[in-house]
């Protein structure tokens, strides 16, 4: 964090996560406010402690990696000049006469970071809207009578204002001498939640009426916008009413009717092309004529004078240029922030890599030629891209058709029908332009950027993590293969909604990892963070087909004498070596994570329904919701993309067959009204081989300039593809007009969810229960002719499922599953010989019945009730089953003698008569104690005869971990606290030791009653200047004082609540006894 780091603390940093089983890590360096060490990015110094941690990595055995640039979005640093920085067109415009001058002189569009280069100049007969749009301008105001409203009406983005005060709703207000119809409205600023209302009056200004909430994109990290069109309001009094201060660049209304969402369509921001609204169709008159528009582009000299004698009319001069978007690498220190490099050119990039990966490989690899393994791409947040050098030449190699004259477009006027509208038909000219516009920027950016970047990495033996997803003009299937770690995003608490562009590229080319950063939280999550909350959020990521978890996050801990230390400013979750449950419960979860990863990475994912996310871009991912009616949760898919259902598919058996093995015998059209001719094809064939198409039929050729014979060949390919249509109306009547059976569906309640892989001829389920209560679940697979089984990541235990029915076609079966418990129900084996119990027995409390072993089928019951059970089994065979002689479940209540911890701030030893709540008791010292504290006790038992016992501790925050008469039943830290205690109990007296794990917020809480002893320590602005104190920097403890710890991100005061804390109970222990159901002769 900001340039904080030490060998020291790297070393124990890296120790660490190697001895609670983490496997590796990628090294950002990030400042969020952090005040500043000495340590600068890129520097000597810096590119050591690089290669130390490195070293340590290779002898730890960790793999280790590095963010490509400072920061964690995207890729740029004070080595990129304007010049190869990312860029955008822009434009100034001019209208005149016949009557004026043969000389006229044309603004310098706007300027950004001090570079410009034109581009061309183009003239078309101005249509009327535009005339009276630059002759009969309005009078602006603002709510605040002196702001400089022309700043805002100069049609320049380079600069801007602030408008209102913090908690006011400014506005601008547009007076016209003449009622104006205005059709289009446009705004810029840097304010994310700001929403604008186009208001007009007609009672010269005294009422206002809200006429429409302005459409609004993002087109940068901190840049949004309003661009709207919509039918015409006409008014002398006109108002942008802003939902509250905000710092403005540009405001306009316009008269002219522009196309929808202009900065959308043109990929200055983040508009899936499934998501445009209609892009209009204005009537003639508002509409250019590409064959009238004219390159004036050699008669301007270098100084914008333009020489050039116009016919009669009035004349539209539009001057383009390039310059950069002043887009940033974010958050980054000083040192090592500049501008974002240019996507779409491999130049430019290569310098940016070799600027600091190249420095990475050269200084880490010699001494870590084992660990040294990855480079990453964060999440793109660098807004849009619609420029690079040559563009246009690149356009006409790739498109065939020369863009200069349809530039107009890009500055969002429509133009109409030109020469080849016969071939054409009704093929809107704007948005067939647009379409290829957007085309070749997304490619570029995918080609030139992300698979340029592996390309690198490759040539020096390194692999690439990428997360294929943000606001900017991307394709995420198709940047997502072409790294070789597609990697999606899912935060605590949030819905999961960053996965599934990562699990779906992983998924269509053949890439066995999907990893995901993992956990990301905000500041409510804070210290309050820990395995069992994050278990909950990891589970549901497995289950949408994440398979390896790259925590975010683990700040270093430079200064190994403070706790709990460093934080990413307040971001979390606070994975870090300091919690008080990293070395229990942390590495008992870490364990839990390692299976369970494991067995989602063999073989490949099982999906039944493939979406093709069509040909228009940019474009990502479409969900279960994206349909009416939604895809039911027990019909899994991946989405896939052109490229690789023209590359990587093939067809067999009525099905789509991907080279790792899937399956998919539904294929479902999205966004596919625009098709090109290729993949048009591509889908006849499809539908021709048997698999069943999902959609509507096409309507359009996707883009520009084709022939009069691929418009005919495109409507008799959609002629033939349309009688093959299904609409998506029924999905459990499309599975069985295929013969096809749910791959798996429940017949109870709702809240399970799933993944499916398999190997070979195993088949292996991962079912996580998303409800806080325990659920006893019907189910019903497709697989058939093998024994289920029941895999615990918790504990790596294993047994056979008992309650099962094998139809002809289906198995159904019965698990019971805890409250957000998740179990791997794997096919492997043919079961073994011998009756099973229908799984619509034993459904009630009391009896739990399952395989004892899985090789020989002998079935057992463990019952906790003096019951007696009737079971019918399969074969028809009754059993009467019962239970005498279970004694009643026992509490535990002897007094507990609690020792709390010296290292944790107080050490001490406390009688408790009564199990309590460390926030309810009398001494200070308790309540805000955080850390570990060990419970004993003791109890005495007869014994029983064939009976067997388990321990419930009841409520526990947050950890336990138990021994029984010195012998470690291991660790809890997910309900229900329980674990079989049966083969440590004795007859007699028995020691009960529970060693019990809090949370830092008690703590953090207490210690804000005294006054700071930080050495003047405080947290800065996003990029911070001040230093961090020198007692930090220089590896020294807290300065004395009262506190005991110290954390650079403040999330409590004083008064605040304390959190649930130690051990509650009740304290039980509960008896059980097993008996063998069938069959009776059964061998162990």
């Amino acid at each position: 964090m900001s340039g904080n780091m030490s060998k020291e603390g790297l070393t124990k940093d890296l120790e660490s996560l190697a001895e609670v089983g983490i496997g590796g890590l990628l090294l950002f360096n990030v400042s969020q406010g952090i005040p500043v060490g000495d340590v600068v990015y890129n520097s000597g110094e810096h590119h050591e402690m690089l290669a130390h941690a490195a070293a340590e990595s290779e002898r730890l055995g960790l793999t280790f990696g590095v963010h490509n640039c400072d920061g964690w979005s995207s890729s740029g640093g004070p080595w990129v000049t304007p010049e190869q920085s990312m860029k955008m067109l822009v434009y100034s415009e001019t209208v005149i006469s016949y009557a004026d001058t043969d000389t006229v002189s044309l603004s310098q569009p706007t300027t950004r970071e001090n570079y410009y280069e034109d581009i061309a100049v183009v003239a078309y007969p101005s249509l009327g809207s535009e005339v009276e749009d630059f002759t009969r301008k309005p009078t602006i105001t603002a709510s605040d009578a002196s702001y400089p409203v022309e700043l805002i009406s100069d049609g320049r983005i380079d600069a801007d204002h602030r408008l209102g005060e913090k908690g006011a709703t400014p506005w601008l207000q547009f007076y016209f001498k003449k009622p104006a119809r205005i059709r289009s409205a446009a705004a810029t600023f840097t304010d994310r939640k700001v929403t604008v209302t186009l208001q007009a009056s007609w009672d010269e200004g005294r009422t206002w009426q809200d006429q429409r909430e302005l459409q609004k994109v993002r087109t940068g990290k901190g840049e949004w916008a309003v661009n709207d069109h919509f039918d015409v309001i006409e008014s002398r009094y006109f108002r942008m009413q802003f939902s509250e201060s905000v710092r403005l660049r540009e405001a306009s209304l316009y008269r002219n009717y522009l196309v929808d969402n202009p900065l959308g369509r043109t990929a200055m921001a983040r508009t899936e092309d499934a998501k445009f609204n209609p892009i209009g169709n204005p009537a003639a008159i508002t509409k250019i004529d590409p064959a009238t528009v004219v390159d004036l582009t050699d008669r301007m000299d270098s100084n914008g004078l333009l020489t050039y004698n116009f016919p009669p009319g009035h004349w539209t001069v539009l001057r383009f240029g390039q310059t950069s978007t002043g887009a940033f690498n974010n958050p980054a220190s000083w040192e090592g922030r500049g501008l974002e490099v240019d996507k779409m050119s491999r130049p430019a990039f290569k310098t940016h890599y070799d600027a600091f990966i190249r420095q990475v490989v050269d200084n880490s690899g010699p001494v870590a030629p084992n660990a040294l393994q990855y480079v990453e791409i964060d999440s793109y947040e660098a807004g849009g891209q619609n420029w690079t050098t040559g563009f246009d030449s690149i356009f006409r190699a790739r498109k065939g058709y020369d863009l200069i004259p349809f530039l107009p477009l890009l500055a969002g006027r429509f133009m109409g029908a030109d020469a080849g509208a016969k071939v054409r038909g009704k093929q809107n000219v704007a948005a067939a332009v647009l379409y290829d516009f957007r085309e070749v920027v997304t490619n570029l950016i995918t080609e030139n950027y992300y698979e340029y970047f592996t390309e690198l990495c490759h040539a020096d033996g390194l692999r690439t993590y990428v997360e294929p997803y943000g606001f900017g003009p991307l394709n995420d299937l198709d940047i997502g293969g072409t790294c070789d770690l597609p990697m999606g995003e899912f935060w605590m608490n949030r819905e999961m909604t960053m996965v599934e562009s990562a699990v779906s590229a992983a998924h269509i080319y053949g890439k066995p990892i999907v990893s995901a950063e993992s956990f990301t939280s905000r500041p409510e999550i804070n210290w309050k963070g820990n395995p069992a909350m994050a278990k909950v959020s990891g589970d549901k990521a497995w289950a949408r087909g994440i398979n390896e978890f790259m925590f975010h996050r683990f700040a270093h801990q430079a200064n190994p004498h403070v706790t709990p230390g460093m934080t990413m400013n307040r971001w979390g979750f606070h994975f870090d070596r300091t919690q008080t449950w990293w070395t229990n419960a942390g590495a008992d979860w870490f364990r839990y994570i390692a299976r369970g990863s494991y067995l989602l990475r063999q073989g490949h994912p099982v999906a039944d329904l493939m979406i093709f996310v069509g040909d228009g871009t940019p474009n990502s991912y479409f969900d279960w919701d994206d349909f009416d009616p939604a895809i039911p949760k027990w019909l899994n898919y991946d989405n896939v993309n052109a490229d690789v259902l023209l590359n990587r598919t093939g067809l067999e058996d009525g099905a789509i067959t991907l080279p790792e093995g899937g399956r998919y015998p539904l294929l479902a059209l999205k966004n596919c009204d625009h098709l090109s001719l290729a993949t048009l094809r591509r889908l006849v064939e499809i539908a021709e081989s048997g698999v069943t198409v999902i959609g509507e039929k096409p309507t359009d050729l996707a883009g520009y300039g084709h022939k009069e014979e691929d418009y005919e060949a495109f409507r008799d390919l959609a002629d033939q593809l349309e009688r093959h249509l299904q609409p998506a109306r029924d999905w459990e009547g499309l599975m069985t007009s295929r013969n096809l059976q749910p791959d798996l569906k429940l017949t109870s309640a709702d809240s399970l969810i799933y993944e499916h892989r398999r190997v070979g001829d195993t088949e292996i389920y991962f079912l996580v229960n998303t409800s806080k209560d325990s659920v006893s679940y019907a189910l019903t697979t497709r697989t058939i002719g093998k024994q289920p089984e029941r895999w615990d990541p918790m504990t790596g235990k294993i047994s056979g499922v008992a309650r099962y029915r094998h139809n002809p076609t289906t198995t159904d079966l019965r698990l019971d599953l805890d409250g957000e418990e998740s179990i791997f129900l794997v096919f492997r084996d043919a079961p073994v010989a011998g009756p099973v119990i229908s799984p619509d027995q034993l459904t009630e409390p009391g009896i739990e019945a399952f395989l004892r072993n899985p090789k020989n089928g002998k079935i057992a019951a463990k019952m906790t009730a003096n019951k007696i059970y009737e079971i019918e089994l399969n074969d028809g065979q009754r059993v009467a089953l019962g239970a005498a002689g279970i004694v009643p479940v026992r509490t535990l209540t002897r007094p507990w003698e609690v020792t709390f911890r010296e290292e944790d701030g107080f050490g001490s030893t406390l009688p408790f008569a009564e199990l309590t709540d460390w926030k309810d008791h009398p001494d200070e010292r308790v309540r805000y104690y955080s850390g570990t504290a060990t419970y004993r006790t003791t109890f005495s038992l007869a014994a029983e005869p064939a009976t067997a016992w388990e321990l419930d501790l009841g409520e526990v925050d947050n950890v336990a971990r138990i021994r029984l008469n010195g012998q470690d039943l291991g660790v809890q830290w997910m309900k229900p606290f329980r674990v079989d205690i049966s083969q440590a109990l004795r007859p007699g007296e028995n020691e009960l030791v529970i060693e019990v794990t809090n949370l830092w917020s008690n703590r953090l809480i207490g210690e804000e009653r005294y006054p700071k002893q930080d050495g003047g320590y405080r947290m800065a602005s996003y990029h911070p200047k001040i230093k961090m104190p020198r007692w930090y920097v220089d590896n020294e403890p807290v300065p004395p004082g009262p506190r005991t710890t110290f954390t650079t991100a403040d999330f409590y005061d004083a008064n605040d609540p304390l959190v649930p804390s130690g051990l509650k109970g009740p304290v039980r222990i509960i008896p059980y006894q097993e008996r063998i159901i069938a069959p009776a002769a059964a061998p162990e």
